[in-house]
């Protein structure tokens, strides 16, 4: 009874782990977040450049990584959102909540921690709250869970027609 308990609350460790991320990656000052973030950019547009051939020059990488440095931020907290509610969605399934009621319990959980995780900011150096962030987090968890939805449908699909060829 206890070990099963125990893996129980194992299974919630990504999830933990992820909240962590996130805290952490909110605990950092503007300039700090804004230095990792244009040099995560700027890794990008130079492999753009090189998938593409296209040859720019270091001001035009510059140039383009300082345009698309927004939307790589914004990205960023779609997916880390996606991947936080995954890894609850997960074990709250294990924990025997199905259909509407997971999904519902999963996207709560994630728009709740993502309200206070901007809450968090407002107390950070450069930083602060923003209700357009909470819902770009919302989306990213709402992208997640329709993953892990899709995903799980499909296994459930094809073990029902596998018990139905035997």
């Amino acid at each position: 009874m206890f070990r099963k308990r125990l893996g129980r609350l194992l299974t919630f460790l990504p999830a933990v782990c992820m909240a962590f991320l996130i805290f952490s990656f909110s605990a950092q000052t503007g300039s700090e977040s804004a230095s990792l973030s244009g040099r995560i950019t700027k890794v990008l547009v130079q492999a753009a450049d090189r998938i593409a051939g296209a040859g720019w020059t270091e001001e035009e990488i510059r140039d383009r990584a300082g345009a698309c440095e927004f939307y790589v931020r914004k990205a960023a907290h779609m997916t880390e959102y996606a991947v936080f509610a995954v890894s609850l969605l997960l074990p709250l399934r294990g924990c025997g909540l199905r259909g509407r009621r997971l999904y519902l319990t999963t996207f709560l959980i994630c728009a709740g921690f993502a309200a206070g995780d901007e809450w968090h900011q407002s107390f950070v150096g450069g930083r602060g709250p923003s209700v357009r962030d909470v819902g770009i987090d919302c989306a990213g968890a709402g992208i997640g869970e329709g993953i892990a939805g899709l995903i799980l449908e499909s296994r459930k699909r094809r073990k029902n027609q596998a018990r139905a060829l035997e």
